[in-house]
């Protein structure tokens, strides 16, 4: 039986701990809210660009459209799938990134592909892995667009450079309290982009200058960019979810704790007190 100093001393532990899983649950908290809104913000903007870039291609003659004059990267790369990785950068989120990273392993098991690492978790696990990584990007915990701008070009010269295609794998949330890893194919287009079920829009009477071709050639690296934007912000969503999850059990956790060590504190004090009484009226007695 703990005396009962090491019953305080075990308290005043377990509220500390409560008051650290407090705090980050409200950063968690803040954390999602902003991403949430820059995403709600976002997913207007890049629907309507989805749309227009559909009319744009249907106004093209097949084939007459390169978005890209001269192919970059390397041509040795040729035949091989780059994957993405895209994690949280902490590991306070349960177990997000653990069911992440299986999943990853389970995909690219047969070897043969390329890696770009996102977020610091996904970077440590390349490394601990021996997993090769052709390069890496740090993700805020709220996307910025100027990277997803810059990460959407590079993964398109890969995939001009030689790469059969290219695919993230990340959480795709599902609602708030639960997500999937899944694969979400990026490039050729239409690996992936559209919704299950979701119907060709219907073709619209636009005027396109100085042509459509030329507006299409402009368009696509902004669709990508908002593209990636938007998996980006999942992702990020996702895992401030799952951090709010995780530090509001903690926190629900060490109020538990206490209330419990409370309960025993003051039970060992009143035996402690009760004892003492009994002691004092035993010796009053032999007197």
């Amino acid at each position: 039986m703990a005396s009962l100093r090491e019953l305080k001393k075990r308290l005043r532990s377990v509220r500390s701990t409560g008051k650290l899983a407090g705090a980050m649950r409200t950063v968690a908290t803040a954390k999602y809210g902003r991403v949430n809104t820059q995403r709600e913000a976002a997913a207007e903007y890049s629907a309507a660009l989805a749309r227009l870039l559909s009319d744009a291609e249907r106004a093209c003659p097949e084939g007459s459209v390169s978005v890209d004059e001269e192919p970059f990267g390397d041509p040795a790369r040729k035949g091989k799938p780059v994957y993405v990785l895209v994690s949280s950068n902490r590991g306070l989120c349960g177990g997000y990134n653990h069911e992440l990273f299986a999943f990853f392993a389970e995909t690219v098991k047969k070897g043969g592909f390329e890696t770009v690492a996102c977020g610091r978790m996904a970077r440590e696990y390349c490394r601990e892995k021996g997993i090769p990584v052709i390069r890496e990007f740090d993700i805020p915990d709220v996307p910025e667009f100027a990277v997803s701008s810059e990460m959407a070009r590079y993964l398109s010269e890969l995939y001009e450079g030689g790469a059969e295609n290219v695919s993230f794998v990340c959480q795709k949330p599902r609602n708030m309290l639960s997500r999937e890893p899944a694969v979400i194919g990026f490039l050729p287009e239409g690996s992936g982009g559209g919704k299950e079920g979701e119907e060709e829009p219907a073709a619209r009477d636009l005027l396109f200058v100085p042509d459509a071709e030329t507006v299409l050639r402009r368009l696509v690296p902004a669709g990508r960019a908002f593209r990636v934007h938007g998996i980006l912000t999942d992702c990020a969503a996702g895992a401030a979810a799952a951090t709010l999850i995780a530090m509001r059990s903690a926190f629900d956790s060490s109020a538990e704790q206490a209330a419990a060590l409370e309960t025993m504190i003051n039970r060992k004090r009143q035996a402690e007190i009760t004892g003492s009484v009994i002691e004092t009226a035993s010796d009053m007695n032999r007197q």
